[in-house]
């Protein structure tokens, strides 16, 4: 117990990789899994400067510096953005993600907008939809972004909300109960060290074929939730263009999920549209959006809007995703498309 107690301390002190898993502030949620508090507040770091920033979400549990009614949303223009972790932005303060600057961009011109981050740290499209589809004000919402990650292909496979019935139609999966124990053990960055050296191990053991890697988990339970070999298989295989019956099938789930969003908020009277990150690989899963479908591609946006474009200058350096920079350069972009959108 004492060493497992300096192992936990060491990480959360020294090695602070697993800080977003391990606390994430998040309740159970009967369709998503998880959903974010409202009127919640925690503290967390810069991934650079190590400096601590306050994380709030509001009285309807978004990630925004301000209270929302929904009254009040009755006579704005509302924007809403979700996706995962690059829209929460939890890594840096709220007024540097990029609904803040677009919100006071758009808000500068008399007419009254409503920015909305609907952005929820580690969703995939399923979880998206599903949260999209459960907010009870849906007819309010003018414009729908939904900002895709590659990875959300993966997390398709991974959170099985969703899967295929015989005849290839979209059908919702009940989600399983959380055990305990897995509740008290996920709050703990041991637990997540301890399953990055067990997956490391199994990648030693069966080598790196695909195939077999394939073969191994086809005999184990599909309704895992856990990041396995199998599921980590699928980003590759796509970007290098490889068969693969995980890929076909999520890939179907994906368009269905986008078709059925899509359909949806033009039922309503509002406008739908996939963002693409600004990153090559996230543009090259352009091609499995239908054509009719609105896409919003910030990749093409800043290769062709600086020289010598490189995601590594807009990014953190210790950490993957979108830094300042980044996000500031991606809202002028929204606003200058929401200039031509709204004619202002």
């Amino acid at each position: 117990a004492i060493a497992l107690a300096i192992v936990e301390a060491s990480l959360r002190f020294f090695y602070p990789k697993y800080q977003y898993a391990a606390e994430s502030s998040f309740d159970r949620n009967a369709a998503r899994i998880w959903a974010r508090k409202a009127n919640s507040s925690y503290k967390r770091k810069h991934p650079d400067s190590g400096q601590s920033h306050s994380v709030y979400h509001n009285n309807l549990a978004l990630r925004q510096h301000r209270n929302l009614s929904v009254q009040g949303m009755e006579s704005a223009t509302n924007l809403a953005f979700f996706g995962d972790s690059f829209t929460e932005n939890l890594r840096l303060p709220a007024q540097y993600s990029l609904t803040e600057p677009l919100d006071f961009l758009l808000n500068r011109h008399g007419s009254r907008f409503n920015v909305l981050n609907f952005g929820v740290d580690g969703y995939g499209t399923g979880q998206s939809y599903l949260y999209y589809r459960k907010v009870g004000y849906a007819d309010e919402l003018d414009y729908v972004f939904y900002s895709f990650c590659l990875n959300d292909l993966r997390n398709i496979y991974e959170n099985n909300l969703f899967t295929l019935d015989k005849s290839q139609r979209l059908a919702q999966n009940s989600t399983a109960s959380t055990p305990w124990w897995i509740s008290i053990l996920s709050r703990f960055h041991t637990t997540y060290l301890v399953l990055d050296i067990t997956r490391k191990l199994q990648s030693r053991d069966m080598g790196l074929d695909r195939n077999v890697i394939e073969q191994h988990y086809k005999k184990k339970d599909q309704e895992k939730r856990f990041h396995d070999q199998r599921a980590d298989a699928i980003e590759p295989a796509f970007l290098n263009g490889q068969k693969s019956e995980d890929l076909d099938k999520v890939i179907t789930i994906f368009q269905s999920l986008l078709r059925l969003w899509s359909d949806d908020v033009n039922s309503r009277g509002g406008k739908f549209f996939v963002v693409l990150l600004p990153r090559e690989n996230a543009h090259k899963a352009r091609s499995l959006i239908a054509k009719d479908i609105n896409v919003i591609d910030l990749y093409e946006l800043f290769d062709s809007g600086m020289e010598n474009y490189d995601y590594n200058d807009w990014r953190f350096k210790n950490d993957g995703h979108w830094n300042e920079a980044g996000n500031l350069l991606t809202a002028s972009y929204l606003y200058r498309f929401m200039e031509d959108e709204l004619d202002i």
